[in-house]
């Protein structure tokens, strides 16, 4: 009996608190007084998880209220302090909304680390339900956001991918709430080749530039100037390089113009990739190159290609030893070990 008094109590109560936030609050005549009314359910509420849901959404609104004063460092610092993903009475949904509304917030004081705790609490799982297309689309580009900010070009590129791919699935009226003229869709297709031939030179990456070729060649086909690029990354050939050329080739993308955070890192960095990838197409082709003739073939000076050479081989991305004084670069070629090696590494042994 005492326990049906105390579950009919708290339904009356949480009967109650809808009531006064879905009817009364906005009759009330001015804002200072819907703001304090707020703060006054905040307080009733916290606490008591059966009031968990009524407590979020009294901190939302509130939030949304210093969010429209200019107070934003008020309302990052209060909206933080909540952990929503412990709510067990919260759907997947109302979670993964609060969440994003929190990153929104740390993102625009700029607190990357933040941002990145606060992306965590949202599992793969839990963003790749279906009817969560927009959250997904929104939650990768705060994370864009984040791997720019942290130089992680790869991550970026992933992110892309992912944004794209989203777009390109949806149908009927999902797609035209989330991109109803296909522009979105198609600077994130660029971006994600972009961000992919800026990144560093892996094995991933080889992969998913394949991947663009095969799986995506309908895209590909109508963005004639990446295709070329990632055909010269893919082919063991060395590209004739333009730094002006490609500096004005490249301007008229999202991630080398002004609006984009470390955009002239970028243009930096799709200039290195080129001249690695002529490097390491010499690398294939010669055991021994004199280093003037090397910076030759690479399109560049002798001190840039001297350069661009120590930081493929600190990171252990070329095996190559440098003769000054007689100007020639030796390529070590990796060594292929075969069953057979194994088996007479073992007979020495013994």
């Amino acid at each position: 009996m005492l326990c049906r008094r105390r579950g009919q109590a708290k339904k009356a109560t949480v009967d109650m608190i809808d009531l006064v936030m879905n009817t009364f609050l906005d009759k009330l005549p001015t804002r200072e007084e819907k703001f304090t009314f707020l703060q006054s359910l905040r307080e009733a509420c916290e606490g008591k998880m059966f009031l968990e849901r009524e407590y979020a959404q009294c901190t939302r609104k509130l939030i949304e209220m210093l969010e429209e004063d200019g107070k934003t460092d008020e309302a990052a610092i209060t909206i933080q302090e909540i952990q929503i993903e412990t709510y067990g009475s919260l759907k997947n949904e109302e979670k993964v909304d609060f969440i994003l509304y929190q990153m929104k917030l740390v993102l625009q004081r700029n607190d990357f680390v933040r941002l990145q705790i606060l992306s965590r609490k949202i599992s793969k799982k839990a963003i790749n339900e279906k009817g969560l297309e927009p959250q997904k689309v929104q939650y990768y580009t705060f994370m864009v956001k984040y791997f720019i900010n942290e130089k992680e070009t790869m991550d970026v590129a992933k992110a892309y991918q992912t944004i794209f791919d989203t777009y390109s699935k949806a149908e009927g009226d999902l797609k035209l709430k989330l991109d109803p003229t296909g522009e979105l869709a198609k600077r994130a297709f660029q971006n994600y080749i972009l961000f992919l031939l800026i990144a560093p030179y892996t094995d991933d990456k080889v992969t998913l530039l394949k991947e663009i070729e095969g799986s995506y060649p309908r895209e590909l086909e109508a963005e004639e100037l990446l295709a070329k690029y990632v055909k010269k990354f893919l082919t063991f050939e060395i590209c004739p390089y333009d730094e002006n050329e490609v500096e004005q080739q490249m301007l008229k993308y999202e991630p080398f113009q002004e609006t984009t955070k470390n955009a002239k890192l970028h243009m930096i960095e799709i200039f290195r990739q080129m001249i690695q990838h002529n490097i390491r197409v010499m690398e294939k082709y010669y055991s021994r190159i004199k280093l003037e003739r090397l910076s030759f073939l690479a399109g560049v000076s002798v001190e840039r290609t001297e350069a661009e050479l120590g930081d493929m081989v600190v990171k252990k991305r070329i095996a190559a030893k440098i003769n000054r004084l007689e100007g020639i670069v030796v390529f070590q070629k990796k060594k292929q070990f075969t069953d057979g090696s194994l088996t007479q590494w073992n007979q020495n042994i013994k």
